[in-house]
């Protein structure tokens, strides 16, 4: 078996089999409750929650997902932080994970096909150069490593725009018509990477925080 670009109808429906989502909550809190239940009513099989801001790293199991969590230290103020959430009815399929830090982390799953590989991220924000850098180092990092015959999707946060100039086989035309400096990083690094950026793919999507109100249309899904 193959990666898959996603270069075709074909490949966009392997994909779809499962329904993905990505939030940044801007601070979870006392949510999770409403938060599971958001997901489930609309048959959410795995989601990356950023800016969660939970601490430390672990799992924890909620009435219809587990979730697996990567955070900052408990002696630093409550930041960033990525979690998976994955729906009970598949959370037997998850092979192994692995926290990274607090803005990377990773699961990997059993599906009939082979193993489906989730990278969660959270990405600084614009001018965080150093941040970045490093952000990016470590994505090369798992991506240099992991076994060639995986699927590979990467949801979260990526605080990018990649505006809607067609780059061939990454970026679509149903993106945003701006495009910032980590939206340039992100590009060259998809191309690197035969990575494909598939909000810009997508006619229609819709991003929605706890509260019901439109998101950025910057936390993205992309996948190789």
């Amino acid at each position: 078996m193959d990666r898959f670009s996603l270069n075709d109808d074909a490949d966009v429906k392997k994909v779809s089999r499962f329904k993905y989502a990505t939030w940044n909550v801007r601070g979870l809190g006392e949510k999770e409750e409403e938060l599971d239940k958001i997901l489930n009513e609309n048959d959410i099989k795995i989601s990356v929650i950023t800016e969660g801001k939970k601490k430390l790293q672990g799992t924890k199991e909620t009435e219809h997902y587990t979730v697996i969590y990567s955070g900052v230290d408990r002696h630093i103020r409550g930041q960033s932080g990525v979690m998976i959430w994955i729906h009970k009815s598949i959370s037997n399929k998850i092979d192994h994970y692995k926290f990274w830090n607090d803005r990377v982390m990773e699961t990997r799953l059993k599906t009939q096909r082979g193993h489906l590989r989730i990278l969660g991220v959270y990405a600084p924000t614009e001018g965080r150069d150093e941040l970045n850098e490093e952000l990016y180092e470590t994505l090369q990092k798992i991506l240099d490593k992991v076994n060639k015959n995986d699927y590979i999707i990467l949801i979260g946060d990526m605080n990018a725009r990649v505006g809607n100039n067609i780059v061939a086989n990454i970026v679509g035309t149903n993106g945003e018509a701006t495009l910032n400096s980590n939206g340039r990083k992100l590009i060259d690094f998809c191309t690197f990477n035969n990575l494909k950026v598939m909000n810009t793919f997508l006619s229609t999507k819709k991003f929605v925080n706890l509260l019901g109100k439109q998101e950025d249309t910057n936390q993205l899904l992309i996948t190789l």
